[in-house]
């Protein structure tokens, strides 16, 4: 039987991932929520989905399953309050557990629930979508890793994003919404794989700048460490340079590169023997993301990236923060 879905958004995500991937799975999508309910209702009518509300319980009552995706600032209420109305919630990332998010930015967060914490979810079924968790590439580099003590671990993200003032993803460029900037944004996925294959590391030096005028960082540099002995480099840019996505493992035996990350490249040596293989992910990758948590729901058990591993991203991210000297070029 489908479930019945309630979704909490209806920008790009929403539109172009979130309803294409439900419809496509089977899935029924009965209410989607937002601050303006006449933009809700025509997204349900493009997409033939139920109704559109601004009324959050509303579509609480009405779905069996949530997925929220708003900015990150309402992340963690919405996931809290669905969790508190006994609704599974798929979030979107990061979860929201960030430092500038600490105070609730005025006319923003729906009056839902009074300082949420993100505890109230330990006890709930929650996953956050880090869907490159389930990436066939990321998938079979695991299976190759498996036993292997990895040496160093190496990211270079670089990509285009300088939105006008007039554009509707300038809310990522203002901490308060978005709980930071580049590496809150699309770094977040990249440590999210290094805390799976390693644990969650310490910091031991970073720097941002080159910040947006609503004050979010368009450059990280980081180093990590781990308990084991591995260490790690995290460069994540958006800015002109030529676009850039390489995820590099040194370990026992070899070395792998995933480059560029989403394309399924995966290339190296293991024991001596050459790795070349390609393993595309899905055109849409909120396919094997809603399916599994879908899957997840009906069977009762764990989604791929339950709640407990998305908060320790977040404290990785908040930890780069609060390490973080400004870049030569700021000072």
């Amino acid at each position: 039987m489908p479930l019945r879905w309630g979704v909490a958004g209806y920008g790009d995500i929403v539109r172009k991932r979130a309803l294409p991937a439900l419809f496509s799975l089977g899935e029924t999508v009965t209410c989607v929520w937002g601050r303006d309910a006449a933009r809700a209702q025509r997204t349900c009518d493009e997409f033939g989905a139920g109704f559109g509300t601004s009324d959050y319980g509303k579509l609480l009552d009405a779905v069996d399953v949530v997925y929220v995706a708003t900015p990150v600032a309402t992340h963690l209420p919405l996931a809290v309050a669905a969790a508190r109305a006994g609704r599974p919630v798929l979030v979107e990332k990061p979860l929201g557990v960030l430092p500038a998010l600490a105070e609730k930015p005025l006319g923003v967060l729906p009056a839902l629930v009074e300082r949420p914490s993100a505890g109230e979810l330990d006890a709930a079924h929650v996953g956050v979508a880090y869907y490159r968790r389930l990436a066939p590439a990321v998938r079979r580099a695991l299976d190759l890793l498996s036993g292997r003590a990895i040496h160093e671990v190496v990211v270079d993200y670089r990509g285009p994003f300088d939105p006008a003032s007039d554009d509707p993803k300038l809310w990522r460029t203002d901490p308060a919404l978005s709980g930071g900037g580049v590496l809150a944004d699309v770094g977040s996925h990249r440590l999210d794989l290094l805390c799976l294959l390693l644990g969650e590391p310490v910091v031991t030096g970073a720097r941002t700048g080159r910040r947006f005028p609503l004050g979010a960082e368009r450059e990280v540099r980081a180093r990590l460490a781990w308990p084991s002995g591995a260490t790690g480099e995290v460069d994540t840019v958006w800015g002109p340079e030529p676009r850039r996505d390489h995820l590099r493992l040194t370990f026992d035996g070899g070395r792998l590169e995933l480059d560029p990350l989403d394309s399924g490249h995966l290339r190296g040596t293991v024991d001596g023997v050459a790795v070349e293989e390609f393993l595309p992910p899905p055109a849409n990758l909120h396919i094997p993301l809603m399916a599994d948590f879908a899957r997840s729901v009906r069977d009762g058990t764990a989604p791929i990236c339950p709640v407990h591993d998305a908060a320790a991203v977040d404290r990785l991210i908040s930890a780069v923060y609060a390490a973080a000297t400004p870049l030569e070029e700021d000072t």
